[in-house]
């Protein structure tokens, strides 16, 4: 599909394709979208070949500047600046349920406008994926749980981070455990194979990283994704 995915921010939406990344803004009822080139397509479409670099391929692709900072991590001797034994690990279970709950709080109740823009962007590329006509109607009508979402690949790669959590550092974790949970998640798409993981990933969704999204929200993202599919041809 000309379309790889999408992500939202406090006052927008970015859908990625192949050659390029269109992002849309929404300030004070004014709408902005604009187009640029991807970087490093050539790369990218290496990387597309190849079992377990097609992950990352698929991620740096959506979020190159993030993609540049985990390899900036990675590059950094954190042997040298955080060595074992200065750190403080905390066995108060009652502390880590407070900090859970706090962090809870923050995603649900401080970032509901990222939420909004996310099931927005959700809604606009369900239809996408459905083959049916971009408009409006049918964008308000889609559903916000998405089967592309990286909820999705989180839910599976977290119970390997754990298992790896033993063996290696946490910067290497996150770089092992993302391109193996994207080669289940591709396994596993459109089947029943992972039907409980795909549940609790719609749950996740719902009624948390979700949020049903405004009139021009939804707006919004049907012209950034309308112009994403114009920008690939």
């Amino acid at each position: 599909m000309a379309v790889l995915g999408g992500r939202a921010h406090l006052n927008g939406i970015t859908f990625v394709t192949n050659t390029h990344i269109v992002r849309g803004k929404l300030s004070l009822g004014t709408v902005s979208i604009n187009e640029r080139r991807l970087p490093g397509i050539g790369i990218y479409n290496l990387m597309d070949k190849i079992p377990f670099l097609r992950g990352v391929s698929r991620l740096a692709k959506l979020n190159h500047k993030l993609f540049l900072a985990c390899i900036l991590m990675l590059a950094i001797p954190w042997d040298w600046i955080l060595p074992d034994d200065n750190l403080v690990v905390s066995e108060s279970v009652g502390l880590e349920l407070v900090i859970y709950g706090f962090v809870l709080i923050i995603l649900v109740v401080v970032l509901k406008r990222l939420w909004q823009f996310h099931g927005a962007e959700h809604k606009a590329l369900n239809i996408y994926m459905s083959g049916v006509d971009l408009s409006l109607s049918a964008v308000r009508e889609a559903s916000r749980v998405s089967e592309r979402c990286g909820t999705n690949l989180a839910v599976i790669a977290f119970p390997i981070i754990i298992l790896l959590s033993y063996v290696t550092t946490p910067v290497l974790i996150v770089v092992v455990a993302l391109p193996i949970g994207y080669e289940i998640f591709n396994w596993s798409s459109g089947s029943n194979r992972l039907k409980p993981v795909f549940l609790l990933a719609s749950f996740i969704q719902e009624y948390i990283v979700t949020a049903e999204p405004t009139e021009e929200q939804i707006q919004l993202a049907t012209a950034t994704l309308a112009r994403a599919i114009k920008c690939d041809g």
